[in-house]
């Protein structure tokens, strides 16, 4: 379901010897300490300290276990609680008439949900958030696919913190079959992070230029991740924003003002005309820092009195807006740019994750604003 954290891992599968694929599996190299093993069940302790669990089930049953272990648990008690007043029962083994005891076994979880009455809802939406409600009116939206994605906005290179030169990074993303994307470098307040100040940032532009002149198939926009100052104030002047195709601004310092004071300081990056996108404003580390003090609805509003984007960035430790603030977001009108933060090609593969954060705040492909293709992002940022 895309939450930001788990406990364990469910695996389940179907096969005609189910009982082989389980001695495959307690052998594993990651394997560490086997908890269990039968002819259909195994659990093991796997090198990175996480219980998995393997069940085994018949091909006709598959669509029924993988939606019951799912869930979410709330989700599934209000689909036991539909079934009961149209005298079903539902087990991970299928469907079950009260009347006839008669099991009707699922393949499919699309199936499963049909037979509810109800139109398929995406694991991501399963939260007991009223979409089984929406389910029986037949209004769950069509989510965001990775396939929708047609650049990433947000890329670091061997110019600042990152590993690949820009060449590379817009190669890796052609190959993907995107469009385009922005190289967005550290501004020069990020001195840990080898940050361009405003002659260093004139080179690079001139470098993307050349860069856009040589290849095809791909278009590389010139950018900055600027840093938001304790103050409020950009770490780079206008006179080089001002010439830049897109420009991000961040918090990544100076993390423990106040909350209003921290708000105060987002809010004016919010309202400077130089600004398209403002990034991770809670600054939060997934198990590493907290969530900074910020009054995200102050940060919400104002994004979209002032026709701001804002950014899910996909870094897994980051997941920043989570689903909560990017709900919000979409409700409020706010155009979203799912961005990796790459510093590596090897993190283009981050998107699936922001994308995952978009669906459950049940965005569309026109919540996001690189679905847009080319040209339609081209004559937005002109």
């Amino acid at each position: 379901r895309f939450r930001e954290t788990l406990g364990d891992i469910d695996l389940m599968g179907t096969a005609g010897s189910p009982k082989e694929v389980i001695d495959a599996f307690v052998t594993l190299p990651r394997v560490g300490q086997v908890l269990a093993q039968g002819s259909t069940k195994a659990s093991a302790i796997v090198s990175a300290g996480l219980q998995v669990d393997l069940r085994m089930v018949d091909h006709d049953s598959f669509g029924s276990l993988l939606q019951y272990s799912t869930g979410s648990k709330q989700h599934n008690i209000s689909l036991r609680e539909r079934g009961r007043r149209q005298g079903l029962k539902l087990s991970e083994y299928g469907i079950t008439s009260l009347a006839t005891d008669k099991l009707e076994k699922f393949a499919l979880e699309e199936d499963f949900y049909h037979r509810l009455g109800l139109q398929y809802i995406p694991p991501e939406l399963r939260e007991a958030q009223g979409e089984v409600e929406k389910a029986e009116q037949g209004t769950i939206p069509k989510l965001v696919e990775l396939s929708d994605i047609k650049g990433d906005l947000h890329l670091h290179t061997d110019w600042s913190d990152g590993h690949d030169s820009i060449e590379q990074m817009a190669l890796a993303a052609k190959d993907l079959g995107y469009q385009y994307i922005a190289i967005t470098d550290h501004s020069g307040g990020r001195g840990i992070a080898h940050g361009l100040d405003a002659e260093r940032l004139r080179r690079q532009v001139a470098d993307i230029r050349a860069l856009n002149g040589r290849l095809s198939g791909i278009h590389v926009f010139s950018g900055t991740e600027v840093d938001i100052r304790a103050d409020g104030s950009l770490d780079l002047p206008h006179e080089i924003l001002s010439h830049l195709d897109i420009v991000i601004a961040a918090v990544h310092s100076a993390m423990n003002q106040s909350e209003a004071t921290m708000t105060k300081r987002v809010l004016s990056a919010i309202e400077n005309p130089d600004v398209d996108i403002v990034a991770h404003p809670t600054c939060r580390l997934l198990g590493e820092r907290e969530p900074i003090a910020i009054n995200m609805e102050a940060i919400l509003q104002a994004a979209a009195k002032n026709n701001k984007i804002l950014e899910i960035n996909a870094m897994p430790e980051r997941l920043d807006l989570n689903d909560i603030h990017a709900f919000r977001g979409r409700e409020l009108g706010i155009k979203l740019a799912i961005g990796t933060d790459a510093h590596s090609v090897a993190h283009f593969g981050f998107m699936r994750v922001g994308v995952g954060v978009a669906r459950r705040a049940w965005c569309e492909a026109g919540h996001v604003l690189n679905t847009l293709s080319l040209e339609d992002l081209l004559a937005l940022f002109r």
